[in-house]
């Protein structure tokens, strides 16, 4: 597999990110900064390796077209699996395959959609997700989250397989019994709060945390809107967490705006 070498600001600073192409009144968050950040690690992959985005409630397909668009050679770069809801929530992430050309190398995995409990006043209490042949799972809102040992955090994982993944065919990634392990891994996490925002930290721990647990060694995960301290606190208590448990990394910090603070992060998987 690819042995990244991580984008660096001075390699960040050498790109003409203007003449990429993409729409930036288009709906999603990427910019054609973030998007050169990204450009430099697929542009080391291989047609025989993966790609995993995620962005929860944003994927619209804006990243996804622009890695079509602007990679230096799409026909021999990875396929690319994003994983959200694909419902219209905070964007419209309804048209995800016809924004992105219904492109065979493009897979969904989409997730269950939590279906919010309110009480009497209106008010949010609590959210349900439904799993064919599984009890749901319901988050009480009125308390707070859970407290996790390091250990629990470190060991975190969404638990994916290929059989669950399919393009605009319906043709499936892989088998059930295929694990699934991207070369990289693209964390664009909403920087919107919620009005829980403990939960919305969790939810960044448990998206960083199962995002370098399921790279191989060599492996890299890119966060995105690391400036947002929020998420910029879930990234150290994630990579706190394993080197806890024994895991070894490689990190850079990126700032994509001239004038800007270091807003994303690169971590490479060494164990």
């Amino acid at each position: 597999m690819t042995d990244f070498v991580l984008p660096t600001q001075s390699s960040f600073d050498a790109l003409t990110t203007s003449g990429y192409t993409m729409t930036d009144s288009d709906a999603g968050f990427l910019t054609k900064e973030v998007g050169g950040v990204i450009k430099l690690l697929i542009d080391q992959m291989a047609s025989s390796e993966l790609v995993h985005i995620r962005a929860v409630r944003t994927s619209t397909g804006k990243t996804e077209k622009f890695i079509i668009d602007n990679i230096a050679d799409w026909s021999a770069g990875p396929k690319v699996v994003t994983s959200d809801h694909f419902a219209n929530t905070l964007l419209d992430c309804t048209n995800f395959f016809t924004y992105t050309g219904n492109d065979a190398k493009i897979f969904k995995n989409t997730l269950p959609t939590p279906v919010i409990g309110t009480n009497d006043d209106g008010d949010p209490i609590s959210l349900t997700i439904s799993i064919a042949g599984q009890d749901d799972i319901v988050t009480d809102l009125t308390t707070a989250p859970a407290a996790r040992s390091r250990a629990q955090i470190a060991g975190f994982s969404y638990g994916w397989t290929k059989d669950t993944m399919v393009n605009s065919s319906a043709t499936a990634l892989g088998l059930e019994a295929d694990a699934f392990s991207p070369e990289l891994v693209i964390i664009m996490p909403n920087p919107i709060p919620t009005a829980f925002t403990s939960y919305d930290s969790n939810g960044f721990t448990n998206d960083i945390s199962s995002g370098f647990n399921s790279l191989p060694v060599n492996g890299v995960m890119m966060v995105n809107h690391v400036e947002f301290t929020p998420i910029n606190d879930a990234i150290w208590l994630v990579l706190d967490s394993h080197i806890s448990v024994g895991h070894t990394y490689e990190k850079t910090f990126i700032r994509s705006e001239e004038d800007g603070v270091a807003d994303v992060a690169c971590i490479k998987r060494l164990s």
